[in-house]
């Protein structure tokens, strides 16, 4: 009996009970590989549509590096031709595949023009194939836009397969028209005469000539070329079809000067027939044909301080290529005989670059005449002096100067009573300097001078001429925000200048 229960006791495992085992084993083994293969499908597609959208936007980028008017379907793919990994990968096949990453792309590439109504609309004429959608003239209105051509838009769509499941994914651009294209170019404007001195742009006219001739090349036949300097039109230019020429004259009719020495750029633009332009062409041009005009202006005086005499002039606005003025002085007016001398204030070695120079070694009781000189370059860097001044005639008799001005207090804009020279409250936070008028015993007190932080030739840091209104100086020049303590001194007709007043300081 003890036997026969051990035998019972001795159980295992039925064949029913390992075939159902195996089928769990293997459900859940099939499932686990469907994800890892699920998840390898959408990594796939990912890479797949990454690498084509990346393929699409360097397609745009191409298209963006050809010329407006050549962007066309035909340029734009053999521009991607001449780039390997872009090229047609199968050009037997028909269309334009792109291999990347492994990946086939069939392009198919739509480049076209809209026009665009906020600048108006125009007739959509041969020569410029418009996009299905773009705005229309409608009928029996007249054509304003005679450049409808405004922008292209360059459309991109690749299709691929990733597993038997076709994909797409589009890129879309638009190129702004920067000139208008449908008009001839000017592909090149050149200065035919005089030769430039420099070999290096800006072209440069350093002889002593009246005029300049140009010649401007079209890219297309034009039906007329206008040019112009400094923004300001000139007419039309000499010439047909792809070759036109233009004069540029220095001088007035009268044969007074209508263009001083300075800096221009001469731009010629291109129509065609129908009045629409394309790219313009502008060169500059350093004009340096003639010394330096004669200063206009010239006053001074002995400002009451013995052997020291003030001059100031007006500046040459009309030549931008003056770098400063040099000086002269001696006992008769005539040029030859004066030396130049070198100012108190002067900024440079052999010219003062302002229009003002103080003379401090003008001898007491001896009459003196001044003269000044311009100063330009001639080429590059060789320095020349101009035509003279006037000349200005300092005597030695003393000058009785004003008196010290007075009650000098400050204030600043936005406080009660701080106000303007007009009478008008100053500006808000504006630095504003009053005192007493002062009087001259021998003449008119002409101006005021201001002192800032000093009381020095070289602390001058303003004038102010008297108006009627109220002597009432503003400090618009401060942006440090600090401090300053500021003096004033009266200054007659003949340049002769009070004592300084006691300094204040602005709150």
């Amino acid at each position: 009996m003890p036997s026969r229960a051990r035998v019972q006791d001795q159980r295992g495992f039925t064949l029913v009970e390992v075939l159902v085992a195996i089928i769990i084993l293997m459900v859940g083994i099939l499932g686990v590989v469907t994800l890892v293969d699920g998840a390898n499908a959408v990594t796939s597609k990912t890479r797949a549509r990454e690498a084509g959208t990346n393929v699409a936007r360097s397609v745009i980028e191409v298209s963006r590096s050809i010329r407006y008017r050549d962007l066309t379907n035909a340029s734009l793919e053999d521009a991607l031709l001449a780039r390997p990994a872009l090229t047609d990968a199968e050009p037997g096949l028909a269309g334009y595949q792109i291999l990347s990453r492994g990946v086939t792309y069939t392009m198919t590439l739509t480049v076209c023009s809209l026009d665009d109504a906020k600048d108006d609309l125009g007739d959509h004429l041969a020569g410029v194939t418009f996009c299905a959608d773009s705005e229309v003239l409608p009928a029996g209105q007249p054509a304003r836009d005679r450049n409808p051509d405004d922008y292209k838009r360059v459309r991109v769509k690749l299709v691929w397969k990733t597993r038997n499941t076709e994909q797409s994914v589009t890129q879309t651009s638009s190129i702004i028209n920067p000139v208008g294209g449908l008009g001839p170019s000017v592909t090149g404007l050149t200065m035919t005469s005089p030769g430039s001195s420099s070999s290096d742009p800006p072209l440069r006219i350093d002889a002593a000539v009246d005029s300049a001739d140009f010649r401007a090349q079209t890219s297309t036949s034009a039906a007329d070329v206008t040019w112009s300097v400094g923004g300001e039109s000139q007419g039309k230019a000499d010439g047909a079809g792809n070759v036109w020429t233009f004069q540029w004259n220095f001088l007035n009719p009268d044969g007074t000067v209508a263009y001083y020495d300075c800096t221009y750029v001469v731009q010629a633009d291109a129509f065609d027939n129908q009045g629409r332009a394309g790219a313009p062409r502008a060169v500059s041009v350093v004009l340096n044909r003639a010394l330096a005009l004669p200063v206009a202006d010239l006053a001074g005086g002995r400002n009451g301080s013995g052997d020291l005499v003030d001059l100031q002039w007006t500046k040459n606005h009309g030549e931008c290529d003056v770098v400063g003025y040099r000086v002269f002085r001696g006992t008769s007016p005539d040029g030859a005989s004066m030396v130049q001398i070198t100012c108190l204030d002067q900024d440079q070695p052999t010219y003062t670059s302002e229009p003002r120079c103080i003379d401090n070694t003008a001898a007491a009781g001896v009459d003196y005449y001044y003269r000044v000189r311009g100063v330009d370059t001639l080429g590059t860097s060789t320095l020349r002096s101009g035509d003279w001044s006037a000349p200005l005639a300092v005597g030695s008799a003393p000058n009785s100067v004003p008196s010290t001005p007075l009650g000098v207090s400050t204030c600043v804009g936005g406080e009660v009573d701080c106000n303007a020279p007009n009478g008008q409250p100053a500006p808000t936070n504006v630095v504003v300097v009053r005192w007493d008028a002062s009087t001259d015993s021998d003449g008119t007190v002409a101006f005021y001078r201001i002192y800032r932080d000093g009381a020095t030739y070289a602390d001058r840091h303003d004038v102010f001429f008297p108006g009627g209104g109220l002597l009432a100086w503003m400090e618009f020049s401060q942006p440090d925000g600090q401090q300053h303590s500021y003096r004033v001194s009266a200054v007659d007709d003949a340049f002769g200048e009070s004592a300084l007043s006691d300094p204040v300081v602005a709150p």
